[in-house]
């Protein structure tokens, strides 16, 4: 059985038709019943029904369909760990992290990582926590970092960090010395709060906050370091966790109010995972290793 003869076969079987097969991939029509029927002799079995002009896959076609995919993927995987070691290198790995993370000193990190690691290739993506849990299931990347706990049984996790939220607001043109108090009723009458971007205590501060200042006006931003964009900038105020907001506060880019009206929870990040490699476990050992909150 040759490795063309797959091939043919799942473009035959995708459109269904064999011209369209010959188009796609370059080749003439009698070569793609040629490498149907070997492909069929060695099987032993029909794989295509041809009438009135039209392909549809047996039975046997079907699940062999299922078959061909997973060589197709293992052929491809194959190739590709050959072209990485061709290269030098001896693992891959895709990551993904949440928007919150990357103002943190993840990326730093992940930088020193990649720089002082050579025989690893790495890959980052920004993601929404609440696909972290497909991506991985689907093979698409092999490690997370995410606010969401996975559902499925097939992917595992472990937490990563917990930090407290706190409510920061814009500067005022006041220094520490000369600058006049605020109470907390005043902020929620003279700003809007900014919510959406923590999935996990969304609902609970909404409903928190308009309980205690239903005049306050919410505006869902999805991520956080637009969150913080905006109140630097003076536009309104937010409940963020602290380790994304250390470096502006040391940097004296925004305040940090001692709320009190009502709990406020920590936030909570995992790692996402459907098994750890040397590499995943590298890359973790020296992530947690660093203070973040």
């Amino acid at each position: 059985m040759e490795y063309r003869w797959i091939e043919t076969f799942l473009v035959a079987a995708k459109y269904k038709n064999f011209r369209m097969a010959s188009e796609q991939l370059n080749l003439s029509q009698p070569s793609i019943t040629v490498h149907i029927k070997q492909l069929e002799d060695a099987l032993n079995t029909t794989l295509f029904k041809r009438e009135n002009n039209r392909v549809t896959l047996t039975e046997s076609g079907k699940l062999f369909l299922v078959q061909a995919k997973k060589m197709k993927q293992q052929w491809d995987e194959s190739l590709q760990t050959f072209a990485l070691q061709q290269k030098g290198v001896i693992e891959k790995c895709q990551i993904a992290i949440t928007p919150m993370m990357v103002e943190t000193i993840l990326p730093n990190i992940l930088y020193e990582f990649i720089s002082t690691h050579p025989e690893y290739e790495i890959s980052i993506t920004i993601e929404e926590s609440e696909k972290m849990e497909q991506l991985i299931e689907a093979g698409d990347i092999q490690l997370a970092i995410g606010l969401v706990q996975p559902v499925s049984k097939r992917v595992r996790s472990h937490l990563f960090v917990e930090s407290p939220l706190q409510l920061a607001y814009p500067l005022d043109q006041y220094d520490d010395e000369t600058g006049v108090f605020i109470e907390e009723h005043e902020l929620f009458q003279q700003y809007p709060l900014f919510t959406g971007h923590d999935p996990t205590n969304f609902a609970y501060i909404q409903k928190e906050v308009a309980s205690h200042y239903p005049s306050c006006k919410q505006i869902q931003l999805s991520h956080s370091y637009a969150v913080k964009k905006f109140i630097r900038d003076g536009l309104g105020i937010s409940f963020l966790p602290k380790l994304i907001l250390r470096k502006d506060m040391m940097e004296g880019r925004l305040n940090i109010y001692d709320f009190q009206s009502f709990p406020l929870p920590n936030v909570s990040l995992y790692f996402l995972y459907k098994e750890l490699r040397s590499l995943e476990k590298s890359l973790i050992e020296v992530i947690e290793s660093r203070h973040f909150a």
